[in-house]
Formats: structure tokens, sequence, C-alpha cells
């Protein structure tokens, strides 16, 4: 159970931190966060979740979440990130996905979605 545990977390932050790279620019120039932490989990089980909200140099608003949740079960781990252009014409969103299984089976899916407007 441990080495499930470890796995699972292990691979929740190689996936949020590729995301939350993808979503962030190094020129930020505001930034909010707020982590929770939900209702006492089951025994032997965790659930955590993160949000992070910030500016980019361009005006650009970036949101990324991350959730991880794990018990006798297996565990899983999601992040995801949206970008709004400053004039909301143009918005990208990516979501990750990795489950583990305590038998040791893992899978992953990603989506990446954008959405260009243009007024005329």
């Amino acid at each position: 159970m441990t080495k499930l545990l470890l796995a699972g977390a292990a691979a929740f932050a190689m996936m949020t931190s590729v995301a939350f790279a993808q979503g962030m620019s190094s020129d930020s120039s505001s930034s909010t966060q707020s982590t929770t932490t939900t209702t006492a989990p089951a025994a032997g089980s965790y659930n955590s979740y993160e949000s992070h909200q910030s500016t980019d140099s361009k005006g650009n608003t970036v949101d990324t979440s991350k959730t991880f949740q794990s018990g006798p079960g297996g565990s899983q781990a999601t992040a995801g990130s949206k970008t709004t252009s400053q004039n909301g014409a143009e918005q990208s969103a990516s979501h990750e996905i990795q489950t583990n299984t305590p038998n040791g089976s893992s899978t992953m899916s990603k989506k990446t979605t954008t959405t260009t407007t243009i007024d005329q």
C-alpha cells in the first residue's frame, strides 16, 4: 500500500509540474493561490485540492488546479490548466488524469482544447 501511495504521489508531482509549466509564463505579474484539504478521509486514504490563478506579462489569465486522491482502491491525480487572453478572444485548456490501481496497473489521459472567438 505504501509503495502504491508513493508511486501515485510521484506520478502526481510529475504530471502537475508539467501542466503547471505549460500554463505559466516566467514573467507572471500577479498571482493568487488557495489550497484546500477536504474533510477527513477514511483511514488509509488521502484527498487534496489546490488551485492557482495568475496573470502573465501579456495580461493573460492562467488558472491551474490539481487534485490527488488515494485509498485502498488505488489513487488518482488530475491536473488542469486554462489560459484566457486579456480580451477574452482566445482560450486554451488542458486536462490530465492518471489512475493507479493496487494491482500495479496505471492509465493516463490528456485532453487539450483551444478556442478562438473572432468579433466582426
